[in-house]
């Protein structure tokens, strides 16, 4: 499903099957998903954060299509997950960062950024490998 393609009412409808994702999402955008689903117009949203309507709309169709993306759900489904993979999974199909980014921020190699994504996308390839 296109970010794009995503009508407001099928916003709606996804954010409120999801509230455990949401609960991942960094603050900003938790509030954005929060307001809309109490209610809030695209309109309302964009006056108070001092944006184009678009923008919102814009924003929270992004956030919608990372919750929902398979490559995250893939990711969860995973039972070894230790603190360090849930904030790479977190920064890079939540907050949609670099994988440069994630290395600057949690001190780690981009090297080893790297292989974690790679065996939370394809686990199958990796079966047995620490």
């Amino acid at each position: 499903m296109s970010a794009q393609k995503i009508s407001k009412k099928e916003l709606l409808l996804i954010l409120e099957r999801h509230p455990a994702r949401v609960d991942m999402l960094p603050a900003g955008q938790r509030a954005i998903v929060t307001l809309f689903l109490n209610g809030r117009s695209f309109r309302m949203l964009a006056k108070n954060a001092g944006v184009n309507e678009a923008t919102v709309a814009r924003r929270l169709r992004k956030i919608v299509s990372r919750i929902i993306s398979d490559d995250f759900l893939a990711a969860l489904s995973q039972d070894d997950m230790s603190k360090e993979k849930i904030e790479i999974i977190r920064d890079y199909f939540i907050n949609g960062l670099s994988v440069k980014a994630i290395a600057k921020k949690t001190g780690i190699s981009r090297y080893r950024v790297s292989k974690i994504i790679r065996q939370l996308k394809y686990p199958s390839r990796f079966i047995g490998t620490p």
